[in-house]
């Protein structure tokens, strides 16, 4: 199985993420990476990811130690800013550890002070490079923005998977992303999109046309949708990932079938696919 370093993006915000982020992590951590372990970046100036496991005073309060900002202006290493949270067994969820690198509010200034660095957009690979292989997976999660941190995140990726929510908007800036993933390609030519991942997906007219769209254009890279479920927001707010708060949930176990593909895609690129 190839090491597999996925960038989460999507430049407008409310497509899920960041939900997809967490939950996708968590999923592999629970046993799914072959004793490997498992890093989620959160390079979202907002730290939602961050207060999920480490709590909101943690992502937005009095800072506590360095952060992903002190990471990419290389005030601080990698390996001691890393936290590890013990993910508890939970129903038929396994437990497990995830490695996060977190990220504070104060991240949002990383963009102005990296303005006139050298090899500005190739810091957070830089970073990444010395504890690579410690992981199986790397997750990143994203602004909600097409900016300096997003294309840090894209020089440092393997794979892009890209959440879409139901509606005219989404659709239209997918073009724009998957437009800016071609251009970091020139530099980064290992990049690939692993996928567009429907979310929010229900019985509205708004999302079955959309979802009919996106397989049109798409056809193989879609994967199965997340559904719109109560459950995926309340683990968030409860800081908790879906397994530990809903495990039999239907959000739950799209996010368990979600990890299961993209686990059977790093094996078939390991295979030469």
């Amino acid at each position: 199985m190839m090491m597999k370093l996925i960038a989460i993006v999507n430049q407008k915000g409310g497509s899920g993420k960041t939900t997809t982020a967490v939950n996708l992590a968590a999923a592999l951590a629970r046993g799914m990476t072959g004793g490997k372990r498992v890093l989620l970046v959160d390079l979202d100036p907002q730290a939602s990811a961050t207060a999920v496991f480490l709590g909101v005073p943690f992502a937005a309060g009095p800072q506590e130690g360095a952060v992903a900002y002190e990471v990419l202006l290389e005030r601080a290493g990698t390996a001691e800013v890393i936290r590890r949270v013990m993910l508890p067994a939970a129903g038929a969820a396994q437990e497990g550890t995830l490695d996060i690198l977190p990220a504070h509010l104060n991240l949002a200034a990383a963009e102005l002070e990296l303005v006139t660095a050298f090899e500005r957009e190739r810091r957070l690979a830089r970073a990444l490079t010395p504890i690579l292989d410690r992981y199986r997976f790397v997750v990143i999660d994203c602004p909600p923005s097409l900016s300096l941190l997003t294309v840090n995140a894209l020089m440092a990726a393997t794979d892009v998977l890209i959440p879409v929510d139901p509606g005219l908007f989404p659709l239209v800036g997918l073009g724009i992303l998957l437009r800016t993933v071609e251009m970091v390609r020139r530099s980064n030519a290992s990049l690939q999109v692993l996928g567009v991942l429907p979310t929010f997906a229900d019985r509205t007219i708004l999302a079955r046309d959309s979802q009919r769209q996106l397989h049109q254009e798409f056809r193989e890279l879609i994967l199965a949708p997340i559904p719109r479920r109560a459950a995926l927001g309340e683990a968030n707010a409860a800081g908790k990932d879906v397994f530990a708060y809903a495990p039999c949930s239907d959000g739950a176990q799209a996010y368990r079938h979600l990890a299961t593909e993209i686990v059977r895609r790093a094996c078939s690129d390991g295979q030469g696919r």
